[in-house]
């Protein structure tokens, strides 16, 4: 995984251009945030389905309450979804999936996702998956791209929560993601007990 610093003006900027949000978090209790799914890229609405189901069942142990709400635009073709026209609110995060950019030198060439932090805080509000590589690289590791998808929205959601710094050892923090373990066990990939307890208390201190 590859994230990000930015500044407190980066980030008012980068929220500003995906403040057609949805409905408010208002009657959210402590604990609780909600995570706003763009699917930029397109990626067929089943396949979409299962990645998110993948970054749920990665916060199903964790006590924190996610929900994930799908946003875009409406599509003459597509089910009706959710402009998500309302302005963000301090428990909501934005997740957009997208195409890599073709050329950014800020960017590592292999990263699969990207948060984008508040220095003076080191929490954000904004991130990004790239589901062109995840798909080219999940056939080389031994997984659904699908559920590689699912996985780094986890990741990148967890850096939000955690910090742009943080890694664990093991499970869906960590930095490295060999394809030995990718293909194994699901109980693998869960936020440990320490990140789970850190995530609450941020969650609750929105």
């Amino acid at each position: 995984m590859t994230d990000r610093i930015v500044t407190p003006k980066a980030i008012a900027i980068q929220l500003l251009m995906v403040a057609c949000l949805t409905p408010t978090a208002s009657g959210a209790t402590a604990g609780t945030i909600t995570v706003r799914l763009y699917n930029s890229a397109q990626i067929p609405a089943p396949k979409f389905v299962a990645a998110r189901r993948t970054a749920e069942a990665m916060f199903r142990d964790t006590g924190l309450n996610v929900i994930f709400r799908p946003c875009g635009r409406q599509s003459a073709l597509a089910d009706p979804i959710d402009p998500c026209s309302e302005p963000l609110q301090p428990s909501e995060f934005v997740v957009r999936v997208i195409d890599a950019p073709v050329f950014n030198p800020a960017l590592h060439p292999e990263a699969f996702g990207v948060a984008y932090v508040v220095e003076e805080t080191n929490r954000g509000w904004l991130a990004t998956a790239f589901s062109d590589r995840i798909g080219r690289a999940a056939p080389r590791l031994g997984v659904q791209a699908d559920t590689l998808l699912g996985l780094v929205i986890a990741h990148e959601i967890g850096h939000l929560l955690l910090g742009v710094g943080y890694h664990g050892e093991t499970g869906v923090m960590r930095a490295e993601w060999p394809g030995y373990q990718l293909s194994g066990p699901r109980r693998q990939w869960r936020f440990s007990r320490l990140e789970a307890a850190a995530m609450r208390e941020a969650a609750i201190g929105f």
